[in-house]
């Protein structure tokens, strides 16, 4: 069996329905599913909104989510965590007959790309590849690997749900480190020689790491504008 990243335009969400969810909507997350039908969803939802769009979020998801039952978890700022769930007779992804397939979360959508985990049978693979093809052109395969090798990912799938600059796995240790402890504040929470100590490093090695791990960031995410 294979786990398979696919990575889709946004537009492909006319063909599963909620598109007119991002006029308000910056991106959703489907974190988790507890249960998973055609017809029927009772997930675990992370929705961006978009700034200043939504005023009544309680009023918004009952009209435009249409859910049987909902409880909001948390909200911060635009960003709302959610359990709800969904009926919709028509199918939550009815592009894609039942098989030897089944996605595995998180899924992410946005106005721009949406982005698909699926575990199938080695063989079916080009098949799905396929019959998506069948509603899009930019249907790309943007990962795959072996399900017993599952457990081998340096970056698990279940953390990477957003496309991620190529970070070696040093790289995001010691980024992520900083980051959570304030080094990219000002003034610095921690100094380079504190996070040196924590991973038994000289302080260059630090720098070095921060410093590719930025520029990484920085030409991924604005080099292409």
């Amino acid at each position: 069996m294979k786990i398979i990243r696919l990575q889709l335009p946004g537009s492909f969400l006319q063909h599963v329905g909620f598109v007119q969810l991002f006029n308000e909507v910056e991106s959703i997350e489907i974190l988790n599913a507890f249960q998973y039908e055609q017809q029927h969803f009772f997930s675990l939802q992370r929705i961006h909104f978009k700034p200043n769009k939504v005023e009544n979020v309680i009023k918004y998801i009952k009209e435009k989510f249409q859910p049987q039952a909902f409880q909001i978890l948390d909200t911060r700022g635009d960003e709302t965590i959610i359990i709800m769930s969904q009926k919709k007779e028509a199918g939550f992804f009815p592009v894609i007959e039942s098989g030897p397939w089944a996605f595995l979360f998180p899924i992410y959508a946005s106005h721009d790309f949406i982005l698909l985990n699926i575990i199938s049978q080695t063989d079916y693979v080009h098949k799905l590849q396929e019959i998506i093809s069948n509603f899009t052109d930019e249907v790309k395969i943007v990962g795959m690997t072996d399900v017993d090798k599952y457990n081998e990912l340096s970056e698990p799938i279940w953390r990477s749900t957003i496309p991620f600059p190529q970070f070696t796995k040093r790289q995001r240790e010691i980024a992520s480190f900083a980051a959570k402890n304030g080094f990219f504040s000002s003034p610095k929470k921690i100094a380079a020689a504190e996070i040196a100590e924590k991973f038994k490093i000289s302080i260059t090695a630090v720098n070095n790491n921060l410093r590719k791990a930025e520029n990484l960031a920085m030409e991924y995410f604005f080099g292409k504008y």
